[in-house]
């Protein structure tokens, strides 16, 4: 069934009011409340206020735990930039692919869009949390390529047992919040699985993609080893990685594997 005009008016009114708070509480710059504004609004349209809950149990926990304990990930150099307010790259990175689901959803219907819905959600949030509690880790990340070596804290690709701890857990949270609002037609096992390995494999994709083909470069004015293209407020020079490929790409790219993964899960079982 279509929205009504009033359905309509309360998304506009509701995303508009979350991104007003994620402003005051400084968890997006102002691209980042458009973005979001965007892809709320999508979610609303395309799932309705239970797929909008799953993205809202992502954003409030990816928000908080890139709070936690900032001043120690900022001391070391790890933190998010801009005291942790993201801006419109990273949240269509993290949540473009389920935007375009759920405007599938609209379109065609069906529910296997809700699937890769999940599997998005999952994934972006297991990475998330991945990368927010792996910098706590008192241990080198291991490069998840050649878990041989040891790479600084934050480094693109690299893993701990701790982030990788936070990412199943991540993952869970997400298949345990479908399986709970019923948001697909399966049996509540069939959800937790599918959902919860769909994000850990959207996870680990990042993590390869993050070692092997991300930009990675220098700034020349600090000698910073950065993801950021920029830095110092001067373009980064290139070390390794595809040029066209920085961290939101990465992010876009696993959150569509992690999708692609659960879909073929709810097939397969």
């Amino acid at each position: 069934m279509s929205p009504s005009a009033i359905d309509l008016i309360t998304y506009l009114f509701v995303v508009v009011a979350l991104g007003a708070v994620s402003l005051k509480v400084r968890a997006l710059n102002l691209g980042g409340v458009a973005a979001c504004i965007f892809v709320g609004y999508l979610i609303l349209l395309g799932g309705g206020w239970y797929w909008f809950l799953v993205m809202l149990v992502f954003f409030v926990i990816s928000t908080e735990f890139t709070k936690f304990r900032y001043s120690y990930k900022e001391r070391f150099g790890t933190a998010q930039e801009k005291g942790g307010a993201r801006g419109w790259p990273n949240v269509l990175a993290n949540g473009g692919v389920a935007a375009i689901f759920s405007l599938m959803e609209f379109r065609f219907g069906g529910g296997i869009y809700a699937v890769a819905f999940l599997g998005a959600m999952a994934s972006a949030t297991a990475d998330t949390l991945a990368t927010e509690i792996g910098l706590l880790s008192k241990k080198e990340p291991r490069l998840i390529t050649d878990l041989r070596k040891k790479v600084p804290a934050g480094s693109s690709g690299g893993v701990t047992s701790i982030g990788t701890l936070a990412a199943l857990l991540a993952s869970l949270l997400i298949s345990v919040t479908a399986m709970a609002l019923g948001i697909v037609d399966a049996s509540p096992i069939e959800v937790l699985a599918i959902v919860t390995l769909g994000g850990i494999v959207g996870s680990i994709a990042d993590s390869i993609l993050g070692a092997t083909v991300q930009r990675i470069g220098i700034c020349e004015s600090c000698g910073r080893i950065t993801e950021n293209l920029r830095h110092c407020s001067s373009p980064t020079r290139r070390l390794r990685g595809l040029g066209a490929i920085d961290n939101n790409v990465v992010n876009l790219l696993s959150t569509f594997i992690g999708a692609f993964s659960t879909v073929v899960l709810f097939i397969l079982i």
